[in-house]
């Protein structure tokens, strides 16, 4: 083999070697991207993961507490009847009282104390006093206690005993001869006004 043809080969030689090299290199640098493609794929992957569980979480944790809120509601409503039942059965007992109270010597000492107590909100003048038809015979002395409204109102006061009787438990409705304005003074008003005022007060501290 001449030294041309010798030259010739090692050349073709080198340029395959550098061919295998280089195909090596290439495989080593495409493996790498592969892997850190594959790598940040993972990544990606579990950050989308992690990203779903804590939205998931999130949602969950909404749906508790909104399910606790309605628990707690429904509870402190629960609870509000609860009392609301006591507080008519307290109701119903002091009725039942006041009617037995309306036939003692002290129901005629209560009746004029509610007359007097209506004249003065009212605020004095010509006033007209409906009552039972039972109690009628009980309001003998409304000149002393227009005497009374007069002093503490400040103007000069004059109570009539309407003709016109109220069916009611006990007490008296009080108002202007004129009827502008009218004071109901009797046992049902008086009882539905603290029963307003207990059940106000109880929803109030049930729901703050």
């Amino acid at each position: 083999m001449s030294a041309e043809e010798e030259r010739i080969n090692q050349m073709v030689e080198d340029i395959i070697s550098n061919a295998k090299n280089e195909a090596r290199e290439f495989t080593k640098e495409a493996k790498q991207q592969t892997l850190e493609i594959l790598e940040k794929g993972k990544i990606i992957a579990e950050r989308e993961k992690e990203e779903i569980i804590e939205m998931k979480s999130k949602t969950i944790t909404e749906l508790e507490k909104q399910q606790i809120a309605s628990i707690n509601l429904q509870a402190r409503r629960e609870i509000l009847q609860k009392k609301e039942e006591e507080i008519t059965k307290t109701f119903t007992s002091a009725k039942e009282e006041l009617k037995k109270f309306v036939s003692k010597p002290a129901y005629t000492k209560v009746l004029s104390s509610l007359i007097v107590e209506a004249g003065i909100a009212i605020g004095g003048g010509n006033l007209l006093v409906k009552a039972r038809k039972a109690d009628k015979a009980k309001l003998k002395e409304l000149a002393n206690l227009a005497k009374e409204v007069t002093k503490k109102s400040g103007t000069k006061s004059s109570l009539k005993l309407a003709t016109e009787t109220i069916n009611s438990i006990g007490g008296v409705i009080v108002h202007l001869d004129d009827e502008s304005i009218t004071i109901d003074n009797t046992f049902e008003a008086r009882l539905e006004q603290k029963y307003r005022s207990i059940r106000t007060d109880v929803a109030k501290s049930l729901f703050i």
